[in-house]
């Protein structure tokens, strides 16, 4: 469905809604006129053009996207990417098209210090705490389905697939650093997400996950289906993020999250904290850092002797290593007597 002759199929559809397509997906195009660098790209990155939806496969995504980007798109906990529309294909009753607007991957640039990465967490967790407020799960958090709005990035603009690239495909593209602006980030891909009812914590059955996955899902391990409420599934999630990319085991300036990851990760969803209590944790063990704790390198590969005279320079100049408002105490979106429902299979 998300090869090229969909969208080409469609492009004349797009185009009377105002979407224009880029080139090579137009009626008429000649790969002997176009760019020879560009056609050799690969354009059906989940990023760019994984936005037509079956209902049938995933029937509440449209509603769900519907949802976080109308009533409730004003919040500013509100993290779900807002979407610009959705188009019925003419062509496929059961194919729906979401518009939305262009994104990075969460981590496409490096975290240059501490600070930065804390503040992207900072609103992937209050994102996650604004979807389950709403009994939400999302289903799906892995790093694929975290984004980040990077206009302010990079002031003029990149290319939308080899996006270290300008534009033109020509030269390197222009950025800012995160200190510079702190950008927004963003959660996409309601297509496994569901809503549940407030009448009675949710349960599902667990599908046995096949190798090499046995072991990362503690639901899904063994090889008999079992019940499980699905919020501890995006608590652990979250956890395995940190434990994977950001490996606070062996980076010791993250070192002081160890503890809450080991509990978003413990075997017994029970046990996990809800979202409320690990933005609540999060908070704490951040307002607790100094500004040069805030200022080390983000990961290994960003301690270098640049970076270190870059923030002896912004200490110099009062540059806050986080948006410390940000991070003032607020209370939690989620009563604690609710632990249960979000815990709990009963």
């Amino acid at each position: 469905m998300l090869r090229g002759a969909f969208w080409r199929r469609h492009q004349r559809i797009l185009e009377q809604n105002g979407y224009l397509l880029r080139e090579m997906f137009r009626e008429g195009y000649d790969p002997a006129t176009g760019n020879p660098e560009e056609d050799k790209l690969s354009h059906f990155k989940s990023v760019i053009m994984d936005a037509a939806v079956s209902f049938r496969d995933h029937p509440d995504e449209v509603n769900l996207c519907i949802m976080f980007s109308d009533k409730l798109a004003r919040d500013p906990r509100n993290h779900c990417v807002q979407i610009l529309e959705v188009l019925q294909s003419p062509l496929d009753p059961d194919i729906h098209i979401i518009v939305m607007p262009q994104l990075r991957r969460f981590d496409d640039l490096p975290f240059e210090t501490v600070g930065e990465l804390l503040d992207a967490f900072r609103q992937i967790f209050e994102g996650v705490e604004f979807m389950h407020k709403h009994r939400v799960v999302h289903g799906d958090l892995k790093m694929n389905n975290l984004m980040l709005d990077a206009r302010e990035l990079f002031p003029f603009g990149f290319h939308p697939v080899r996006t270290w690239m300008d534009r033109s495909f020509q030269h390197y593209a222009k950025y800012i650093t995160r200190t510079e602006c702190w950008p927004r980030y963003y959660i996409i891909d309601l297509g496994m997400s569901q809503r549940y009812s407030k009448r009675k914590a949710p349960c599902l059955k667990s599908t046995p996950a096949p190798p090499p996955f046995v072991d990362f899902l503690p639901e899904r391990r063994g090889t008999v289906p079992r019940l499980f409420n699905p919020f501890p599934v995006d608590i652990y999630h979250l956890g395995f993020i940190f434990r994977r990319r950001y490996d606070v085991y062996e980076h010791q300036p993250l070192a002081f999250l160890r503890p809450l990851v080991d509990s978003m990760l413990s075997d017994d969803a029970a046990l996990r904290p809800t979202i409320s209590e690990v933005v609540q944790t999060f908070g704490e063990l951040c307002r607790g850092l100094s500004p040069s704790h805030l200022r080390l390198p983000g990961s290994p590969r960003m301690d270098t002797f640049c970076h270190r005279i870059r923030q002896r320079l912004r200490a110099f100049k009062h540059i806050p290593p986080i948006p410390y408002s940000e991070f003032a105490p607020k209370p939690p979106l989620i009563d604690a007597q609710l632990r249960p429902y979000y815990t709990s299979l009963y």
